[in-house]
Formats: C-alpha cells, structure tokens, sequence
C-alpha cells in the first residue's frame, strides 16, 4: 500500500448497511478496529446527520465528522460546528421544485438538516419506495408541510439538496440527463436506483473528502473510501484508494481501484478494510 490509510469514508445505504438499513456484524467490528488503530470514521452519505443511524454513530467507532446531503456540508458532530457548506440558493432551489411539481413527481428538500415534503408527496411515498425498507426510512425522517416550496420560501433559508422519486427507470434516466443540461449551475447524481438528486455544483463527496482531508492536516491520498451509486463517484475517483461494492453500479465500478468480492449484505465494507488497512 503506497500511503497509509489515515481516514475512512463511507456511504450508507446499499454500501456500509445492509438493503435492510442494517450493520453487519463484521462491519462493525471492522469498523471499531479501525478506530481503535486511530483511523478516523466518517459518513459521508446523501442522508442529512440526523437521518444517520445511530448504530452508526456507535460510541465505539469515534465518528468526530460528517459529510452529508451529498458533500453539501462537512460537520463537526463533536463541536457541533459546521466546516463547510455549499447550498443551493433558495429561488433557484424554488425553480427545481416548481420544475418537479410540473412533471408531477414526488420530491422532497433538505432545508437546514431536516428533510421536509409536501403532505400530498408524503402520502404518495409508499407509492415510489423500492421496498419496505426504503419506505420506513423515508416515512420516519420526512417531516410533512402543506407545501414544501411555501415553507422553504416563507423561512427564506439556501436548500442542501432537492431530489425526486420514481419507480419509472426510463424516466428517472431521461430526467438524470436532462437535468444535468437543463440545471448547468447544480450536481446532479442519484444513490438509489429510484431518485435523481440535485445539489449545488459544488457540492459533491469528493471535493467535500479532500477539503476534509486538508483540514485534518493529511491529504486525499491517506483516505480509503467505500460506495456504490452515482453520488459515489466523485468521492471513489478522488480518494486514495476507491472501493466499489459488488453491488455497485457500473459507472462506479469503472472509475474503482477495487471492487469487493461481497455485497453490501456480506460485509463488503469489512473486506475492503482489512485488505488495505494495517490493522
């Protein structure tokens, strides 16, 4: 291994927990290790902090960052101090969503680390989700308004994320494309294979990895990063060492350094941790 691995970073859904929002065993013993060896944790996911599982923020894995909503935000959980952000300003956030309700999609927001939606979208989720899971997960960390555009207008705050949910995968590939035209000024990616996510041009896993990196006082190449979607990509091509789930898209598996023999349900985290860190 040419540069020792000093941080560790990693996606959530479909990566380091299970398709059943679960952590394995073995994940979780190979994460404690790694604390214990003094390499820093960090969740870096398209959730917001308080949507992450506190089976994550175990006391054992010494998690002292985030990087959330996709890179939108470095946090400091210990100081409760926010290092870096990059939102979308509010009235261009407010044309993504006038631009969902006309294509009659369900979406949501994430306004000031809470995922807010509209009442008529929350009563629709079951109808997008991709199974029970990804439906209690939603359901339980949305927080219903009569009109999510309303709400994020009256409170007057810049948004983290915009995304939208459908099961129509032609659609949701056509609106991946198009967006990425149509939004020159905002990232587009996806982490599930139901959702588009939009965020703003700068923010993104990768920039926001490196810009922690340099915080802590080492650099991108000391970090071992695990994912498997779309908004994984950044974070997989600019890390040290970038590893793809078995159960990775194809994109991310391209631009990979290694892809674990296991999947998300079988430890793959674990695998990929004990092969490039001295543990």
């Amino acid at each position: 291994m040419g540069h020792k691995i000093k941080l560790i970073a990693f996606d959530l859904d479909d990566t380091l927990l299970t398709r059943e929002k679960k952590l394995t065993p073995e994940n979780f013993k190979a994460l404690t290790r790694a604390a214990e060896a003094g390499v820093k944790l960090v969740p870096t996911t398209g959730r917001f902090w308080g949507a992450v599982p506190e089976i994550v923020k175990a006391p054992e894995f010494k998690i002292n960052y985030s990087i959330t909503a996709n890179g939108a935000e470095i946090f400091d959980t210990v100081n409760l101090k926010v290092i870096s952000e990059f939102k979308i300003p509010l009235e261009r956030a407010l044309n993504i969503m006038r631009i969902f309700e006309d294509l009659g999609v369900v979406y949501d927001a994430f306004i000031d680390g809470k995922g807010m939606i509209s009442q008529k979208n929350f009563e629709k989720l079951k109808n997008v989700a991709l199974d029970e899971y990804q439906f209690k997960l939603l359901h339980d960390l949305r927080t219903p308004v009569e009109d999510v555009k309303i709400f994020a207008e009256n409170l007057g705050h810049d948004v983290q994320k915009v995304q939208l949910f459908t099961l129509d995968k032609n659609l949701r590939g056509n609106l991946l494309n198009a967006f990425k035209i149509v939004l020159p000024l905002n990232s587009v990616s996806s982490s599930v294979p139901n959702n588009v996510e939009i965020n703003d041009i700068k923010a993104n896993k990768g920039d926001a990895l490196k810009k922690l990196a340099e915080y802590l006082g080492f650099g991108i190449e000391n970090v071992l990063a695990f994912g498997d979607g779309l908004n994984d990509i950044s974070m997989i091509k600019n890390a040290g060492i970038g590893v793809a789930m078995n159960n990775a898209v194809k994109e991310l598996k391209d631009v990979a350094d290694y892809i674990t023999l296991n999947d998300c349900d079988n430890s793959g985290v674990a695998e990929g941790i004990y092969k490039f860190c001295d543990l």
